[in-house]
Order: C-alpha cells, then sequence, then structure tokens
C-alpha cells in the first residue's frame, strides 16, 4: 500500500492494482495492467420502498419513490494495511460514509455504510465499449446477454394465465420472481461480481453506465469482483465462498414424469405404466398437489389415494422414485387452494390441519410480535409458515416426512 501525496492511495496484490483517487473519490481497479473497473463511485439514495405484495402469486411488484444519487464526493484515510484500507468521506452535507476496500487473491471486496441511513447504497462505473453480462440465474428473458438491463433480483418472471386480471396482462403479468435468482454475474471484460446481501432489493442497472445497488436495510452494501483468469475459474472461487452445491443421488438428473394435479391415485399409475408400455425410461413420479388430507399434513388423502403404501412399493420395485410436492405451511383453511373432487376432500380442506394445534402449541411456528403464531393467507389457503430456524421445529417437520419419503 502506498500513498501519494494524500491524493491516491495504490493497493497490490499479485496481478491486481486498486488505485482510489481521493478527492473527487474514484476507483480504478486493473488484473495485470488491463482495466476492469473505471471511475468507479459509491453513491446513496434517499427514499421510500412501496413494494405491492401480490397474493394470487407471492410474487412482489417492487417499487420504490427514490430521490437523486448523492455521490460519495472525497473520502480520507482512516486506516490502511498492505492490502486494504479504510476511507470515511461524505456523500452530501450530513451523511457519512464508511468505506473498506480490501485485496485478496484474485479478488477485490468493497464494503461501504452510510449514516444516516439511505434507502440505498452502491457503486457505479463506466461500462466498457461492447462489454457483455450473463448470469444472475434463471432469468426469463430471450437474450443470454443482459446488458442494457434493469434488473431487480427476484422479480423477473410473471403470470400470465386465466386469473390474471385485464390490467396486469397489459404490463406484462403478475411479477412472481425467479426460479433461482443469484446474486452473480459474469462481464464479458474478464471479472465476475458477487453481491453479497442479507436481504431483497439487489438491483443492477446494466446500461451504459453500470450501477449495482441494494437496499441498506439489508445490511452493509458488499460487492465482490472476482478477477480469476477464466469464467470457470471465476465461479470455482464464488462456490468456494458460498458453498458447493449438493451432488443428488443418480435418479434425480433422470427422467421425471409430472401433472399439475393427480386427481385419483388411478391417475397416477396410468402414467407409470404407460411409460411401461411405451420402453421410455422413467426415474421418478412427481405427484404435485393437492395430494394431503389438508396443506401441509404429510398424510395422504385417503378419498384421493385409497392406496399410498402399495401404489410407491410397485414404483420403487421398478426403480422409480416417488417425489411429493410441498411448502413450509400448515394450514387452517384451504378454502381458495386446489382441493381434490369429493365431498370429503372438500371438507377436510375446509377444516384445520390436524397436525395446526400440534405446532401451535409447541411453538414451531413464525411468531407475530407478540408471540403469537403468525397467520397469513398464501396461494393454497391460510396457514403459519414453519421456523425453520428453531431445531426442534425442524425435527417436528423431518418425523412427519419421514413415512412417506422412507
Amino acid at each position: 500500500m502506498s500513498i501519494a501525496a494524500r491524493s491516491e492511495v495504490l493497493l497490490e496484490r499479485g496481478a491486481l492494482r486498486a488505485t482510489i483517487q481521493l478527492d473527487p473519490f474514484a476507483l480504478e481497479i486493473r488484473r495485470g495492467g488491463r482495466r476492469l473497473l473505471h471511475g468507479a463511485r459509491v453513491w446513496c439514495a434517499d427514499g421510500e420502498i412501496l413494494d405491492q405484495f401480490v397474493q394470487l402469486t407471492e410474487g412482489v411488484i417492487a417499487q420504490e419513490e427514490r430521490e437523486n444519487r448523492r455521490h460519495l464526493e472525497w473520502a480520507q484515510v482512516r486506516d490502511a494495511g498492505e492490502w486494504w484500507a479504510e476511507l470515511t468521506g461524505r456523500a452530501g452535507p450530513a451523511r457519512e460514509v464508511s468505506l473498506r476496500i480490501e485485496l485478496h487473491a484474485e479478488r477485490l471486496l468493497v464494503t461501504a455504510r452510510a449514516d444516516p441511513e439511505p434507502l440505498r447504497l452502491g457503486l457505479e462505473w463506466e461500462r466498457a465499449s461492447g462489454e457483455a453480462f450473463t448470469g444472475l440465474g434463471a432469468r426469463h428473458n430471450e437474450d443470454v446477454d443482459q446488458a442494457g438491463r434493469r434488473l431487480r433480483l427476484g422479480a423477473d418472471r410473471r403470470y400470465t394465465g386465466p386469473d390474471c386480471p385485464p390490467d396486469m396482462l397489459e404490463v406484462g403479468g403478475i411479477p412472481q420472481g425467479d426460479y433461482v435468482p443469484v446474486p452473480w454475474l459474469l462481464a464479458s471484460r474478464g471479472y465476475a461480481l458477487w453481491i453479497e446481501t442479507g436481504g431483497d432489493g439487489v438491483e443492477l442497472d446494466l446500461a451504459h453506465r453500470l450501477s449495482v445497488s441494494g437496499r441498506a436495510a439489508a445490511g452493509p452494501f458488499a460487492l465482490h469482483l472476482i478477477t480469476d483468469p477464466s469464467p470457470a475459474a471465476q465461479l470455482r472461487r464464488y462456490l468456494r465462498m458460498t458453498g458447493l452445491p449438493a451432488l443428488l443421488p443418480e435418479w434425480g438428473y433422470g427422467h421425471w414424469k409430472s401433472r399439475d394435479v393427480y386427481s385419483h391415485q388411478d391417475d397416477v399409475e396410468e402414467d407409470f405404466d404407460g411409460y411401461a408400455a411405451s420402453g421410455i425410461a422413467l426415474d421418478a413420479i412427481v405427484i404435485d398437489s393437492p395430494w394431503e388430507t389438508q396443506y401441509n399434513t404429510w398424510v395422504f388423502n385417503p378419498h384421493q389415494f385409497p392406496d399410498p403404501e402399495g401404489m410407491l412399493r410397485r414404483f420403487r420395485a421398478d426403480g422409480v422414485r416417488s417425489v411429493v410436492w410441498v411448502t413450509p405451511w400448515v394450514n387452517l383453511e384451504s378454502a381458495d387452494g386446489q382441493r381434490p373432487p369429493g365431498p370429503e376432500s372438500e371438507r377436510l380442506h375446509r377444516e384445520p390441519a390436524p397436525n395446526y394445534a400440534e405446532a401451535a402449541e409447541a411453538g414451531h411456528f413464525l411468531k407475530t410480535p407478540e408471540g403469537d403464531a403468525f397467520v397469513a393467507r398464501w396461494w393454497m389457503g391460510t396457514g403459519s409458515p414453519i421456523d425453520f430456524t428453531s431445531p426442534e421445529a425442524d425435527t417436528w417437520w423431518r418425523e412427519q416426512a419421514r413415512p412417506v419419503l422412507e
């Protein structure tokens, strides 16, 4: 680390070089002489969150009333080491910004906090000519390249089915969220980004001037710039920091069969027999909702599945696994949810799930500030979500699942 006439700070580690201009503040990152980021500036914005929760799909229409950005105008060194520097400065007349820049092996980490807390805190820089971007999880867009888009993680997929109101169809459907949103972006310039966050609201503006930000309520803004020499190596470094996914059993990568609804056990067995008769390999059958006596009891509805044990034994004897649809809610009623045909099934879904009272008494649900079980509507009725931060609740849930899954 070196400081040149109090005007800039230079950090170097291996091929990485960070040049921090103090007044006005700007950040430049190079690897092996190649410039990766240029003119990077920290910014804050005040405002109000106006997100709308959509009951039908449990999606969120993300909306904010946001004031103009205020940039970190200047900074001074508070402390520094060989590969890191801590800075303080001002973004506007009354907001102090604390900034830490660290160099690691093939990685730079920028962490920022602001006091008083703004709505958003982020970093922006100049986009290189022709720079392309991919990543961010499963995106519902025709182009692999995300350049030019403004993205809010968790609100990219939209429902346009028969229940969608006409006014929502006009704006592209009801937001549902992404299948697998990931705050991870690969850039053709030779770097990758990981936005480390504990909350929602990550936003990326991938236009001419790039911007990455998060809601300050989720915690400090933390941006990792990963600079390994290939996309595969960048991905490996990211996975080493966040954890490698577990390897599924072989059948998990095979051919699965499902329908949106199996009204009766006969329908499931029809699919199983049809595959066998056609000589098509089958690894698993997914029994989608509804299949239980109520959401989510882990007990087969006897009016829908008269012999579930025999059915599952038959499938397993032929090497076909069974997968069931569940959610982490236990319902008080499911009048608005999908229900199997028949008066007895209708009756079961109007009543509280038999395991609800037991879970509520044991404290296995998320709680309100007053300590009561949290109750809310979701797309299959009204109930309470399991508190999986509780080891006792987790064990209770797993014990109920065991007879079905084993």
